[in-house]
């Protein structure tokens, strides 16, 4: 499945009572190369497209996120 140029499928699960369901994965790594995320799930395909909105719109933020977070690593590995 496609939507605003990045891939996601539909997968099966089991809940906790053993039922089967329906849910959805993106794994695309052009949307997902600037987080700490390699795929993430939704359980509608609603949701899924909002997530996928929420990443392309969201692009510089989790650029910045990606430089805080290195930087406070490297901060924390030389003072340990």
């Amino acid at each position: 499945m496609e939507y605003k140029g990045y891939f996601y499928k539909e997968i099966q699960v089991k809940d906790y009572k053993g039922d089967r369901a329906t849910m959805y994965k993106c794994s695309d790594k052009a949307l997902l190369e600037h987080t700490d995320t390699s795929s993430f799930t939704k359980f509608t395909e609603k949701r899924m497209k909002e997530a996928i909105d929420y990443y392309i719109g969201n692009v510089e933020y989790h650029k910045d996120l990606q430089k805080l977070n290195y930087s406070a690593t490297k901060e924390f590995l030389k003072n340990k």
